[in-house]
């Protein structure tokens, strides 16, 4: 079981074009296919999922400089008892990488959120990857 792990994208843009998007919690809907929308009250974010289910979460640290930000699960994912993700963007030589990284806990004992996300987070990280470089080739 792995209930912390982070997964990666590396890409051809500038590290600050890629957190203008990354680090956006309101732009979630334009990367991560699951979530349809996001509404945003103070540091609540609510998200929608496709299939009607929601999330809500708290926006618990951001450092624009260092280019991270860290949200808490509060509801709507069953059998957490503790969650903690944060997306954060280095930059490399070629480019930057977006890491997202997810932490928990659960009342189950077999419950493992690296087999329930891993999956559809880096499907989200490839799209956001896709979408901030079709942006720089129109540039």
């Amino acid at each position: 079981m792995a209930n912390d792990f982070e997964v990666f994208v590396d890409t051809a843009v500038s590290a600050d074009a890629a957190w203008a998007l990354a680090g956006d919690p309101a732009s979630v809907p334009e990367w991560f296919g699951p979530v349809t929308s996001v509404e945003i009250r103070g540091d609540v974010r609510r998200a929608v999922m496709g299939n009607g289910a929601e999330t809500v979460e708290r926006l618990v640290e951001r450092d624009d400089v260092a280019r991270h930000y860290s949200y808490v699960v509060l509801s709507g994912i069953p059998d957490l008892t503790s969650h903690r993700a944060t997306i954060r963007v280095e930059p490399t030589p070629g480019g930057s990488r977006i890491v997202w990284r997810q932490t928990a806990t659960s009342s189950k004992p077999d419950y493992d959120i690296e087999a329930r996300l891993r999956g559809v987070m880096t499907a989200g990280l490839e799209r956001m990857r896709d979408i901030l470089q079709s942006e720089k080739s129109r540039a």
